[in-house]
This record gives C-alpha cells, structure tokens and sequence, in this order.
C-alpha cells in the first residue's frame, strides 16, 4: 500500500475503507462481517477509515471503534455531521450549529476519542457552505483540538461542482465527492484545486465500472437507487471501449477505475464501495498494480469526452433536479443515531 500526504502532513492509504456499505440497512449490515474487513484492511496497510454519524445511524462509528480499538490512535479517521438521524421518522439536515455541536459530542463519545483527522458537514446545500456561523462553529471544532482538518462531503449525487469551489473558497480544508471514469465532472475541475484534501467516493460509477457485480439489478437498497436505471442500462452499454483499454493493459475494468483516479496527484484516498474481505482484497490488490501511464490516462479521457459525457451530463442533471426539491423541503437523501474514555487526547 502507498500512502500520500495531506496538506495537514498526515500521510492516508491510497485506498481507504468507507463504513457506508458495510454498516448499513442498505447494504446487508452484517456487524461482524464488518468487523473482519476492518481489521483486514489494517493488515493491509490501510490506515484511513471514511465514516459518518448517520450510518447504520451510529453503527459505523462504534464498529469503527470496536475493531481497531486501541489502534485507532495510529489510523486517520473522518466523519461527517449534519444528518440528523436522532428524531423519530426520516433523516433530515440539521446544520444549526447547537446540533452540529451534539452531534459532533456523540460522533466522538462512539468513536472514543477526542478527536477526528477530518470533520466533514455532511452533504450541505450552497446556503449552508458559505454560512458564516457554521464555519465559525467548525474552525472553533478545529482550534479546540476535536478535529484536525475541517471539510465538505459533497453529494449524495454527482454535480456539486460551484458547492466544493465556495468550500475551497470559504476555507474548507477537504472535499469528498464522486469522481469515476463515467462521471468526470466536476471532478476533473475540482482537482486543480490545490492546498485542499480530496477524498474520491463512488470509483465505480454505481458498481457499472465493476464487473465483478455484472449483471446490475435495479435496487433501491444500493447506491444506484439514487440512479435512473435507464442510466445504469445505457452505461453497461457504453463501457466496452474502457473494459478494452483495461484488458490491453493487464486490468480488470475495475481495476482500472481506481488507477485512473490515483493517476491524478492532487488525488489523496479513494473510497470504494466494499462489502467483504474479498472486494477489500481485490481493491487493495488493483492498487498494487501500479501508476497508470500518462498516455493510458489520456486514452480514458479521451474516450469520456467522445462516447460518456451524456452520461456524465445526465447525473448533474438528475443532481440540479435533487437541489430544487431539497430547497422545497429540505429532505436527508443519504440512506443509513459525553465523555472520553482515554484514546486520542485532544491535544
């Protein structure tokens, strides 16, 4: 495993491991299975773990904290706050800053910790970025010790691209977003982007660049719920030309995604979707395989912009569509709820 430098300093695995899709209803969430990929991926050398208060709503994080134990002292951990998961009913965004601060109590007392690498607000909308007293509340998380970097988790979907330049902007330190060989922007201009952490999520562009997982089934249980299946069907359609280049290089078509996405430099971690040790092995070993040439780079891209910018250009379409009805009733859309008891001192 390689590792790479935040601007903070701290060094992250190429591949880090998201709690998501091991943790929640959506996904299976076998605890223990959950448990095993944890303590395998630390085998492995990942020493970066990608979680939120709301999966599993609180499970991620005490599963998190339960399998590493003592050794999350020597891991980079990152959570996100923002969904409010504790009222009964449908998870909803909650960025007053009174809740942000229990919210953030609770994330650390399930993580038992004192403080987080990277504190991200979970899936804000542009009014909530460039909201003075929110980014007040999470500099002072940051001057107390209780984070280390502050940032932005853009999404749930593709096409946040004005939402992570105004974080940039405004002084937030990381941005995590989708970014795959189908859905390119804004991830091609969010990376010239510099002095900011990037953590990549979605490589597999809704498990359509894994072959792995052929055939796709329609699921609102799964990341591409949040996908047309139409999408999905016409992008199953228009990969062969990828999967060629991938097999011409030695690559599975999974692999590829990910060492398309590490050949960028201003890239720090990315995030697949893992429900096993196996996915977890197999992304570790795609990793191994190597830096991607330039020109195979250049190939991919080129390729995006003759036969899959439709597609990438639907998803920010279905993603405008999602903000007009977030500022109708402001619904939570990602799927998944004290003291400090002795590790990571907040100093």
């Amino acid at each position: 495993m390689k590792y790479r430098r935040l601007p903070s300093g701290l060094e992250v695995s190429e591949v880090g491991l998201g709690l998501w899709s091991l943790v929640t209803d959506e996904w299976g969430a076998n605890t223990d299975v959950a448990e095993d990929v944890i303590r395998e991926a630390l085998r492995l050398g990942i020493n970066f773990f990608d979680t939120a208060d709301v999966y599993g709503r609180g499970k991620g994080e005490e599963v998190l904290s339960k399998a590493l134990g003592p050794k999350i002292d020597d891991v980079a951990v990152l959570t996100k706050i923002g969904l409010d998961f504790y009222r009964c009913g449908r998870i909803r965004p909650n960025f007053d800053v009174g809740y942000l601060e229990t919210a953030l109590s609770r994330s650390l007392e399930r993580l038992n910790v004192g403080y987080v690498d990277i504190l991200m607000l979970h899936n804000p909308t542009m009014d909530v970025i460039t909201r003075r007293e929110v980014l007040d509340f999470m500099r002072d998380v940051k001057r107390s010790g209780r984070a280390k970097m502050i940032g932005v988790s853009l999404g749930p979907t593709v096409g946040w691209g004005d939402e992570g330049k105004a974080a940039a902007a405004m002084g937030y330190e990381a941005l995590e977003y989708i970014f795959n060989m189908i859905e390119q922007l804004p991830g091609l201009e969010l990376l010239r982007l510099d002095g900011v952490a990037h953590i990549i999520r979605t490589p597999h562009a809704s498990d359509v660049l894994d072959e792995v997982r052929w055939p796709l089934k329609g699921s609102e249980r799964l990341h591409r719920g949040l996908k047309d299946p139409s999408w999905v069907e016409a992008a199953l359609r228009k990969v062969n030309g990828l999967s060629e280049i991938a097999k011409r290089e030695g690559l599975r078509l999974y692999e590829l995604a990910i060492v398309y996405i590490l050949a960028f430099k201003n890239v720090h971690s990315v995030v697949p979707n893992m429900t096993s040790v196996s996915d977890l092995r197999r992304f570790v070993e795609a990793e191994e395989r190597g830096s991607l040439r330039e020109a195979v780079v250049d190939e991919v891209l080129n390729y995006w912009k003759a036969n899959l910018t439709d597609l990438n250009t639907a998803s920010i379409e279905e993603t405008n569509r999602l903000k007009v009805k977030r500022m109708v009733d402001r619904p939570g859309l990602e799927p998944g709820t004290s003291a400090v008891r002795g590790r990571r001192s907040s100093s």
